[in-house]
């Protein structure tokens, strides 16, 4: 009985073998054919991955010295501010400076006119 079960298994073990050398080339051809397949399609998608990539590096480089620029030109227009403010400054302390000497010498020429006309005045009373 020993021999018999020891046959059966004997047959059974090498049916396995027999099914699973076969099985065993299938998945490796399958694997092989599925590596070849991913990379025929992964690389190219992996290629253009990289030049997405460097065309954004590139647009975030471009907008950093866009955005330079604008900071400078913003500067620039604040330095325009103020020296509009220094000259409108200027010009309201010469004007206020040419109004009180205006209204100085006004002032001056009438009471210089006054006194001249109240002495004319004071001579025709003394002839």
């Amino acid at each position: 009985m020993d021999i018999i079960i020891l046959s059966v298994i004997a047959v059974v073990v090498t049916a396995l073998v027999a099914v699973m050398i076969p099985l065993l080339l299938e998945v490796r051809r399958t694997v092989a054919a599925l590596r070849q397949t991913t990379e025929q399609k992964l690389n190219p998608a992996l290629e253009e991955l990289q030049e997405t990539l460097k065309s954004v590096r590139q647009i975030t480089d471009n907008v950093s010295v866009i955005t330079g620029d604008v900071k400078q030109f913003s500067g620039a227009i604040q330095q325009i501010g103020n020296k509009v403010n220094a000259v409108n400054a200027i010009v309201d302390s010469v004007t206020s400076s040419m109004t009180i000497r205006t209204l100085s010498l006004n002032a001056g020429v009438r009471a210089a006119l006054s006194f001249f006309i109240a002495n004319l005045r004071r001579k025709g009373d003394r002839s």
